[in-house]
């Protein structure tokens, strides 16, 4: 296969899986915590221990699997290790490699708050507004910190189950963007409002 209709067939591929995936998981638009949150089917702390990418026997597509060991529940039900199969890898044996734009990646050894959209038919999942769903966990020097590249007082406006702790407000300074919360305060905050739309 040419280059050329090797780029149009992966292309085609990619459209598909996005289009199979449920519509708010590959959403781009700026989403607020609480969308993040409601629009989740899980939601957990968890440390990558695996990632393994190559063509999968299911699609026959170049897929990136990441395994997580489940560190703290905090929305739905997944086992103490949760795999999860994105679009986007390379096939070792010809070397052939795809990236797909947005669909965010996870370090072997790294912590993350991930909010997970439903999972396909074709057994793909991903974050909830891709990166968007996807927190690092970040040692500060004074504690566990979440972050994910967005401010927090723009995700929790006009959301009063959704308060920012003042500390994290503080230690950003006046009129500043929060880019990081503390870990605890974040996942407290995360329960508070499941709770409240329960």
């Amino acid at each position: 296969m040419g280059d050329v209709k090797l780029k149009r067939f992966l292309f085609a591929a990619w459209l598909a899986v996005f289009t199979a995936l449920p519509a708010l998981a590959t959403s781009v638009l700026p989403l607020d915590l609480a969308q993040i949150i409601d629009q989740s089917t899980t939601a957990f702390q968890g440390t990558v221990v695996d990632t393994r990418t190559g063509k999968d026997p299911q699609t026959g597509m170049l897929v990136t699997m990441t395994t997580f060991r489940v560190d703290d529940l905090l929305k739905g039900h997944v086992p103490e290790t949760y795999t999860i199969k994105q679009l986007g890898g390379e096939d070792s044996s010809t070397g052939i490699r795809f990236k797909a734009i947005g669909v965010p990646t996870f370090a072997v050894g790294q912590a993350y708050v991930v909010f997970m959209a439903g999972v396909s038919s074709a057994g793909f999942s991903s974050p909830i507004g891709l990166g968007q769903g996807r927190f690092e966990v970040v040692d500060s020097g004074s504690g566990l910190e979440v972050q994910n590249g967005r401010d927090f007082l723009e995700m929790t406006a006009n959301q009063p189950n959704l308060q920012l702790p003042a500390q994290a407000k503080a230690k950003a300074g006046a009129d500043k963007p929060v880019r990081r919360v503390g870990l605890a305060d974040f996942k407290a905050m995360v329960r508070q409002h499941a709770r409240a739309k329960q």
